[in-house]
């Protein structure tokens, strides 16, 4: 207060206390404080300048200044859902850690000039308390901090605001869209230390990934070393990979979320794409699943380029005989991802649906119609059928017209489990052998309730298989055997 009272307040300085004393938020250091001055000068203009003076670094903005009144501690004063910071505090404890580090704060701006000082006050000892110098005089706009003696790191590199702008290689549009609309940002820049995620342009933590993020969905911690829910962070990823429609990054992404994965990163994992979860884009009130149905056959080349074109989204392993069955195989995913690639890919339960259309266009042939061998040939598997299912009779075995099942196999036999009835393509009746394999398979179904290649299905063909072989041996089909064509 004396140095105040001889040398600054006859120049014109006027002094207000800030308030916090130097052992303020000891964990704050160089990078701390340059990121809130910059994430300041950011939400002012959208851009800043900065660079080296024979006394310093600088930091510039042209936005419209700071007030004096800014600098006084009280209540937070919320900025807007938009805004990079949060509670307007920043700016204060920036310059505080500075100072605590030997560094002098000068600020620079609209209509006046401000030095950032710890005022020595008697408290049961010394204390310093944050205060400041002010008076007329500053810049015609914007804001200017000095950080006088620091020749350290500008930390340019980690404002996603100074990345070239060809290493932004996707964006789509974040939940952000006033007065600002906000765009999430993939990113493929050689970082040091990998990969990274930025927080609305300001650098959060390194991860482990091919890629890096620009994020602007969700809300940071107080201290801004992590969000404030873990789990939004991973939903804003999942929002942004919504809206890409580059085939290399598709190919590389449907190896992240491959389960087991085929590239390990941490979206392999918790990445969260789930329509219910990403919700609506605010602009075009599209749902960002839907902007993954748009763009379907560019989601759709990806999947096959990694796994084959007879691949399916596996949604349930009950599924896997049917599928297998049908000549495909099943994939599985990171189940937060699953119903949003189903908007463009099959999955095992279209597939065992779409088959199960396709067969109810079945069409009972006539036996005026049959020839004589298929005639035989089908008493031979209506007597198999009513030896092996005495105790619980089908509804019938009929020959048939029976569509392929899917686009990769032919049908030989169908059974269905609302009549209970038993249909044998009509050429596998030109054989006897065909003729009773199909049977017995069908009879399998009927007896175990099981899917194709399941192990009941499997084991109760084993056990009819024997059953029918132990009656032949008996003689039980001899008379219809003399019409057999094996």
């Amino acid at each position: 207060m004396e140095e105040y009272r001889s040398a600054w307040q006859q120049q014109g300085w006027q002094l207000i206390i800030i308030g916090p004393t130097s052992t303020w938020r000891q964990e704050w250091g160089e990078w701390e404080a340059i990121r809130d001055i910059v994430q300041n000068a950011l939400d002012e203009a959208e851009a800043y300048r900065w660079g080296y003076d024979s006394e310093g670094l600088w930091i510039a903005d042209r936005g419209r200044g700071v007030a004096v009144a800014d600098f006084l501690l009280g209540p937070p004063k919320l900025k807007p859902d938009w805004a990079r910071g949060k509670y307007g505090e920043g700016m204060k404890i920036a310059a505080l850690a500075l100072i605590r580090k030997g560094y002098s704060v000068r600020v620079e701006t609209t209509g006046r000039e401000l030095w950032i000082i710890f005022l020595e006050q008697d408290a049961d000892g010394k204390v310093h308390t944050l205060a400041a110098l002010w008076r007329a005089g500053g810049t015609k706009v914007g804001t200017r901090f000095h950080i006088i003696g620091y020749t350290g790191s500008a930390y340019e590199d980690k404002f996603a605001v100074n990345l070239p702008r060809k290493d932004i290689i996707a964006e789509g549009p974040s939940r952000l869209a006033q007065p600002i609309r906000r765009f999430n940002q993939l990113i493929n820049h050689a970082f040091p230390n990998g990969s990274r995620i930025y927080v609305r342009d300001i650098y959060m933590r390194d991860f482990n990934s091919p890629f890096s993020y620009n994020l602007w969905g969700f809300d940071m911690a107080p201290d801004r070393h992590g969000p404030k829910n873990e789990s939004d962070m991973w939903l804003d990823m999942g929002r942004l990979w919504s809206c890409v429609t580059n085939l290399k990054l598709l190919e590389v992404f449907m190896q992240m979320v491959r389960h087991p994965p085929i590239v390990e990163t941490e979206e392999s994992h918790n990445i969260n794409m789930s329509a219910w979860d990403m919700g609506y884009e605010p602009v075009t009130n599209k749902p960002y699943a839907q902007f993954v149905k748009e763009n379907a056959s560019v989601w759709r080349e990806a999947w096959v380029n990694n796994f084959g074109e007879n691949a399916v989204i596996r949604t349930s392993d009950r599924w896997d005989g049917t599928v297998k069955h049908l000549g495909y195989v099943s994939v599985s995913v990171n189940w937060n991802v699953r119903d949003t690639l189903a908007q463009a890919i099959t999955t095992d339960a279209d597939l065992v649906k779409a088959s199960q259309e396709r067969l109810r266009e079945v069409e009972i042939i006539p036996e005026d119609r049959l020839s004589t061998k298929q005639r035989a040939h089908l008493k031979l598997a209506r007597a198999i059928s009513d030896e092996i299912a005495a105790f619980r009779k089908v509804g019938g075995v009929h020959a048939a017209i029976i569509p392929p099942a899917s686009d990769r196999v032919r049908t030989a036999g169908m059974y269905s489990r609302t009549t209970q009835e038993i249909y044998i393509a009509s050429d596998q009746l030109e054989q006897g052998r065909s003729t009773i394999d199909t049977v017995i398979h069908e009879l399998a179904h009927h007896s175990s309730g099981a899917e194709d290649l399941e192990q009941e299905h499997s084991t109760d063909m084993t056990k009819i298989a024997a059953r029918v072989v132990e009656m032949t041996s008996y003689g039980k089909f001899d008379e219809l055997m003399k019409g057999v064509m094996w």
